[in-house]
């Protein structure tokens, strides 16, 4: 598929916004102090932040204190409560027993919301059919404000299934075509970095096919080089913690120390440095997310000012992947 037709401006239609996109997310899962750490960092995420519903309902943000960006995504909160391992599991901070969750609860912070920004809402995880998901995800969204935009999160079919199966997914383009946003995280895109960018690929030459231009939202992804690969295979929003776990230094992710060490502040607290990456990640992402929306409408690979080297390895990945440029 001709890079042009897969990476281009799109809109989230209820809410009149254009992508890509790049939203930072605050989670109580892998992220000590949450509430603090939103508190320091809220008012330099202007224009998008994600939270998760989990994460207010059980008072680990202030919830007076959510709509701090133009943008505000309301997770459903199943990662908070997923049982399987995940990279915040090293951390150790997270939660050993996560309290009680369901969509009641769910539903519940949705209906508290208040129209004090432009808001997206996230499905409720569920795994089980394609259809079922489809189905269940329309009588969720049928309960919620109408100026709410509706983020459609697609899941595995069962607890036994790793990924998403997007051969099959692509046969439901109509009916998520009812959707503001169609959804998927990076893990369950494939089991690889060239199966997850093939797999959008087709998905995004799917929807193409039917005329449909509905963003792809890739949770959990927010490291530079890969929102760029995902972004040229016709992904268009991205969130993350990962801001809040490596400083992000001339296109790759860091560790804190190794960050301390290349930007010379080796002698600042571990405190210190974290603010000051954290503060210069939000600089970064603002501007990827610039340069994206630049290369959206010039394909001018020039803009990307990537290294030859990454910029070399990353075209062979989308080319390996299908993308025609």
């Amino acid at each position: 598929m001709r890079l042009e037709d897969l990476c281009q401006p799109r809109r989230i239609d209820t809410i009149k916004w254009k992508t890509p996109l790049l939203v930072p997310s605050f989670s109580s899962r892998g992220i000590p102090n949450l509430r603090k750490i939103h508190q320091d960092l809220r008012e330099h995420a202007t224009e998008a932040s994600l939270v998760s519903a989990y994460d207010i309902y059980n008072n680990h943000l202030d919830e007076d204190a959510i709509y701090c960006s133009d943008i505000l995504f309301i997770d459903s909160g199943g990662f908070e409560v997923e049982k399987r391992s995940d990279l915040a599991d090293l951390y150790n901070f997270s939660e050993q027993h996560p309290k009680e969750w369901s969509k009641g609860h769910y539903l519940e912070v949705v209906g508290r919301l208040q129209p004090l920004c432009s808001i997206v809402v996230v499905s409720y995880d569920n795994r089980t059919s394609i259809s079922e998901q489809i189905e269940n995800a329309k009588t969720f969204f049928a309960k919620i404000p109408r100026e709410f935009a509706k983020d459609f999160l697609i899941k595995p079919v069962d607890d036994k299934t790793e990924f998403v199966d997007i051969k099959a997914l692509i046969n439901y383009c109509e009916e998520l075509s009812e959707f503001d946003i169609i959804g998927v995280t990076e893990k369950e895109l494939g089991p690889s970095f060239l199966i997850r960018c093939r797999n959008l690929v087709k998905l995004r030459q799917a929807l193409h096919a039917n005329k449909i231009n509905v963003p792809i939202h890739i949770f959990g992804c927010l490291d530079p080089l890969s929102v760029i690969a995902y972004f040229l295979c016709g992904a268009d929003i991205f969130d993350s913690l990962s801001w809040l776990r490596f400083a992000f230094h001339n296109g790759v992710a860091l560790y804190y120390n190794s960050y301390a060490l290349v930007v010379g502040q080796w002698a600042q607290s571990h405190d210190s440095v974290y603010v000051l990456g954290s503060l210069k990640n939000l600089e970064y992402l603002s501007k990827t997310q610039a340069i994206m929306c630049w290369f959206a409408r010039t394909h001018d690979w020039s803009v990307l000012d990537l290294d030859p080297a990454y910029l070399k390895e990353l075209q062979a990945l989308i080319g390996a992947a299908g993308v025609e440029f």
